[in-house]
């Protein structure tokens, strides 16, 4: 098969050529001895002249509307009149042929406006033929291919791992795939390639990278789909560090690669450090607000303090050559919008002549003990200057985000506080190894496979709580794009995780017995990572929803306007895979 000339790739090289093209009318004129059309493929578009000489070819050219789908033969001429609006605005085709390969009628979605999202992912095919969408979709691709390319140099192997599986208790609901040879038996869809990776390293394959398919049953939101792809990437003998600069050295060649950005030096902070400054676990530097803790300057006579029904007192500052349009109105809107995260005291100061002047409240008392001594501490702490503005109010955390967090970083969006076009990379290290979960249980905080950093047998058996982590998340301007850790490669650590979490030992050789078994056979030293290829290309698209960046998505409730999946099955297929039951009374 030839090489194709798309209209976008056309240049002065090509004058005088006689080329071949294919695509579909994107505009069309007829001034009765001159028939204009725009012909636009993935590429760009290229403008075409049909004349009266030919009059056989003139005819048919008369026929044409917009959406047509075409291929034409025709020779590269310098043009008279140039049309700056395409990128080919130097030269034209003059057709010597025309075959009309598809007619159009007219299209449901217009892509000269700003549809909604329901009728473009309805029509996505046709959403597709955006030069923006393109673009995004071109992108995806050469990522993919830098990504594979850079792996391979340095010795990883690409390694495809099954995607009908065990569905194992460790992690977010699966998907569920009937079987119909085994009556009653199910495989699932696999959230991560986990297990499997780590087999691999067992049978020596010390390298191993994929872009995998993945499979989560959760809720979804802007940057989150039930099926996604992931970059997973798994090596023995390797220690942190090495690692880290790896990973590092690839994001950097992806940013300069694609948008010809150098990444600076990749900041590290700890989770408790990140919750403490940020409120989350994925802090946008570019932000830069801080959290400050001031709990330890308020006296017993607080009640709150007393009651303990908070974890800690923090402000947040803003310069007050931010403060533009401001008003008591405004202001008290941020203690509406907190209220739904928690904090139902959220108190605004001005400061003014070394003094704190409370706006939040009418009569000017503040819901806190504040003497003198207190609010120049404030001040003090917060670095702040006159006319700057502190936010004060107790933190509720809510799994990895804080109340204070989350007005932090609607603060810094409302007053204009991030620096557009920089780009702020850092690794989160040191995650808790368990969490609490709404009822009180404890749960992995990454997953189950996590290997404990310093540790003995007795403190993990009796202050699991208290165990940190080898683990690690990479975060880009606020996005988690990486997750990773060091794993457990002992066989007797991983089956007392497993009791930790109150995994029943039947449960667990059930489940679990044939990965148990393979610890015991040599286990190298390993760890991994998986890359969010989604959020990858959202970043590097500048766009913020990943939806933008798959080429046939899901909506936010889980379904698929154009296949209008999920569907109805035959019962016929029910009865044959042994679900009949479940959709009769």
């Amino acid at each position: 098969m030839k090489n194709r000339i798309y209209c976008g790739e056309i240049n002065l090289t090509h004058i005088n050529q006689e080329i071949i093209l294919y695509g579909w009318i994107d505009n069309y004129i007829n001034l009765g001895k001159l028939i204009f059309i725009n012909l636009r493929d993935r590429e760009g578009i290229i403008q075409i002249i049909f004349t009266s000489s030919n009059k056989t070819i003139f005819k048919l050219a008369s026929t044409l509307r917009n959406n047509f789908c075409v291929k034409i033969i025709g020779k590269v001429v310098k043009k008279i009149n140039k049309n700056l609006n395409l990128s080919t605005k130097k030269i034209e085709i003059v057709a010597s042929n025309l075959f009309i390969i598809n007619k159009s009628k007219a299209l449901p979605i217009d892509n000269n406006i700003l549809n909604t999202e329901e009728i473009r992912l309805k029509y996505r095919y046709l959403d597709l033929r955006q030069f923006k969408m393109l673009k995004i979709i071109k992108n995806r691709s050469i990522i993919t291919s830098i990504i594979r390319l850079f792996l391979e140099k340095n010795k990883f192997l690409n390694i495809e791992t099954p995607i009908l599986t065990k569905s194992t208790p460790e992690g977010s609901r699966d998907y569920l795939v009937p079987s119909r040879i085994h009556k009653n038996k199910f495989y699932a869809l696999p959230q991560s390639p986990q297990i499997f990776k780590q087999l691999l390293m067992i049978a020596g394959l010390d390298r191993y990278y994929q872009i995998a398919k993945c499979f989560r049953d959760e809720d979804l939101r802007s940057d989150r789909q039930p099926e996604f792809t992931q970059v997973d990437i798994e090596a023995s003998f390797v220690n942190f560090n090495d690692f880290k600069n790896l990973i590092e050295k690839m994001l950097c060649h992806l940013w300069k690669k694609i948008i010809n950005i150098s990444l600076e030096k990749f900041s590290v902070i700890t989770f408790h450090n990140a919750m403490s400054t940020y409120g989350t676990d994925k802090p946008d530097l570019r932000n830069p607000l801080k959290l400050i803790d001031l709990t330890n300057l308020f006296i017993k006579k607080n009640n709150k303090i007393k009651n303990n029904i908070f974890n800690r007192i923090v402000s947040i500052c803003i310069n007050n050559k931010y403060l533009k349009n401001i008003n008591n109105k405004k202001l008290d809107n941020y203690k509406l919008y907190i209220n739904k995260y928690g904090t139902n005291n959220l108190n605004i100061f001005k400061v003014k002549n070394h003094n704190l002047i409370n706006l939040s409240n009418k009569n000017n008392k503040s819901e806190f003990f504040i003497n003198d001594e207190i609010s120049k501490n404030i001040i003090l702490r917060n670095k702040a200057n006159n006319h700057d503005l502190i936010f004060l109010g107790t933190e509720q955390i809510n799994g990895t985000l804080s109340s204070m967090g989350i007005l932090r970083k609607k603060l810094s969006v409302d007053f204009n506080l991030i620096e557009k076009n920089t780009w702020f990379p850092l690794w989160v290290i040191n995650f808790p190894l368990f969490k609490k979960d709404k009822i009180g249980k404890l749960i992995s905080m990454h997953h189950p496979f996590t290997c404990p950093i310093k540790f003995n047998i007795d403190d993990l058996q009796n202050n699991p709580e208290n165990i940190i982590s080898d683990s690690y998340d990479i975060v880009i301007n606020g996005y988690e794009i990486g997750s990773g850790s060091g794993r457990i490669y002992n066989n007797k650590v991983q089956q007392i995780i497993f009791d930790i979490l109150k995994i029943d030992r039947q449960i667990q050789k059930k489940d679990f017995g044939f990965f148990l078994e393979a610890l015991k056979f040599g286990t190298p030293p390993h760890r991994g990572i998986a890359l969010g290829l989604d959020r990858l290309v959202m970043l590097l698209s500048n766009t913020n929803n990943i939806r933008d960046v798959i080429v046939f998505p899901k909506t936010t409730s889980g379904t698929c306007l154009m296949t209008q999946s999920p569907n109805f099955i035959n019962k016929y297929i029910l009865k044959e895979l042994g679900l009949l039951c479940i959709t009769e009374k």
